[in-house]
């Protein structure tokens, strides 16, 4: 064990030295567009009142876009989309507080404000990050009776069409990250990162921490 950490710690100093060596990556004062692919680590909050919920791991997508302000600053908004599956369980309040357990599927959508620091202004180079935003959830269960609504179309003449209320909540999230870049081109690049979002859920106990392993392909221009 001892041997294979001294190889790994010893192949990270190599990569980091020669990546120090490397010319700069050129990326200073120049705007950045990625496509993500999120991966969503599964996660279990508990709820006031004895109610829990278990997170699935999932993958999803989003993009982020962005400035590099230099070789090392970097800030970007970041929008991301996942459909994961829960597995729940609810008290029901008959007296005998009976544990019922369902699952289902939700949608949430997240829009952050994230800046980067790259350590090497090399080509290659890990980073640290912090983010600041919104998350909205869509639990995908029902809130009421469908409804319907009536209108007049220019093309297609009247229309009725129906929808179903469902519950969902908006919700504060931060958190922080860190990872490698890599910059294949002067015009296109590579970013890996690990990130843990904390969001405030009402009624949680504590703030949920979800773990994200996120891939971006990107270029600059």
């Amino acid at each position: 064990m001892i041997v294979i950490k001294g190889t790994v710690t010893a192949a990270v100093a190599s990569v980091l030295a020669l990546s120090s060596t490397m010319a700069t990556a050129d990326r200073g004062n120049k705007y950045e567009f990625s496509l993500q692919v999120p991966y969503l680590y599964d996660e279990s909050i508990d709820f006031d009142g004895g109610a829990s919920v278990k997170v699935n791991s999932d993958a999803g997508f989003g993009f982020s876009a962005g400035y590099n302000y230099s070789d090392n600053v970097n800030l970007r908004g970041s929008f991301t989309w996942n459909s994961t599956s829960y597995d729940a369980a609810r008290v029901l309040d008959d007296g005998n507080n009976t544990v019922e357990t369902f699952g289902g599927v939700f949608d949430s959508f997240s829009a952050s404000l994230v800046g980067d620091y790259y350590f090497l202004e090399g080509p290659f180079t890990p980073f640290v990050s912090a983010n600041l935003g919104w998350t909205a959830v869509d639990s995908n269960i029902a809130a009421g009776p469908p409804n319907s609504v009536c209108w007049w179309d220019p093309w297609w003449g009247y229309i009725c069409d129906a929808y179903q209320p469902t519950y969902g909540e908006d919700s504060l999230s931060y958190g922080i990250g860190a990872g490698v870049r890599f910059d294949i081109s002067q015009r296109h690049f590579i970013r890996a990162g690990y990130y843990e979002r904390w969001v405030d859920v009402d009624n949680a106990i504590d703030d949920p921490a979800f773990g994200t392993l996120s891939v971006e392909f990107g270029f600059m221009y």
